[in-house]
């Protein structure tokens, strides 16, 4: 758009009102993902559109890419690209492209890594945490997209988060976990009448109920690491 900064929600009225010009060949996956060209009063850009969905397990839904999207703004991350609900041919989710961007093993080879990583580590660390939360169990380096203009972090691929598992992943676990007071206070707040709102039936019940429980372990983590290290060493405002 003509904008570079364009707010989330003038991002999603282009998802949702630009009219697709082209589908790309579909790449092979459960959620038949495809990149697409819209134009809108000019305006030219590309989106990926997925459709498919499995019942697991693992759960497999191209409605866990529009999930990831509210809850990362529920959040105030803003990590995840702008997704929405979009008929395009058959109902699907039709995700902002982020461009242009690239992986840090990319960056690495390119010598662009800056010498200091320290937002990144910041960003990641958000990303492990996040991943907990919803259970994403399948994040790769190219699902983490790197823009050099300002340096952040941008997660793509949620179709197989939001399991119905309650147990966190060892990795997570595993690790001190570093964030800072109002994330903290926002997993916090996270209900489930008001997320049952939010997702609008992205998500079941059960889904919602699991992602709670994985909040509260998480939370419980929190406070046992800030037992032990201190409340500095947790702590990232």
């Amino acid at each position: 758009m003509a904008d570079s900064h364009p707010s989330d929600q003038a991002v999603e009225r282009y998802l949702l009102k630009a009219q697709v010009t082209r589908i790309h060949m579909v790449m092979t996956a459960t959620t038949y993902p495809m990149s697409v060209d819209l134009e809108r009063k000019g305006e030219v850009r590309r989106a990926v559109f997925k459709y498919g969905q499995s019942e697991g397990p693992p759960l497999d839904d191209f409605r866990h890419e529009v999930a990831a999207y509210r809850l990362d703004r529920a959040l105030d991350l803003h990590m995840v690209p702008v997704a929405v609900l979009r008929n395009v041919k058959t109902e699907g989710a039709l995700i902002e492209w982020i461009s242009p961007a690239s992986t840090e093993q990319e960056l690495r080879e390119q010598g662009a890594l800056p010498s200091d990583t320290q937002r990144l580590d910041e960003q990641r660390a958000v990303m492990n945490l996040f991943d907990a939360l919803i259970l994403n169990l399948d994040r790769k380096e190219s699902d983490q997209l790197i823009t050099t203009e300002d340096w952040n972090l941008h997660l793509i691929d949620h179709s197989r988060a939001f399991q119905v598992s309650t147990d966190l992943p060892e990795s997570f676990v595993s690790q001190p976990c570093h964030l800072s007071q109002s994330l903290e206070r926002k997993l916090e707040k996270l209900e489930a009448k008001p997320l049952a709102i939010l997702f609008d039936g992205l998500l079941t019940d059960a889904q919602i109920q699991a992602l709670l429980q994985r909040r509260d372990k998480i939370l419980t983590k929190i406070a046992a690491d800030r037992e032990q290290m201190g409340d500095t060493a947790v702590h990232l405002d």
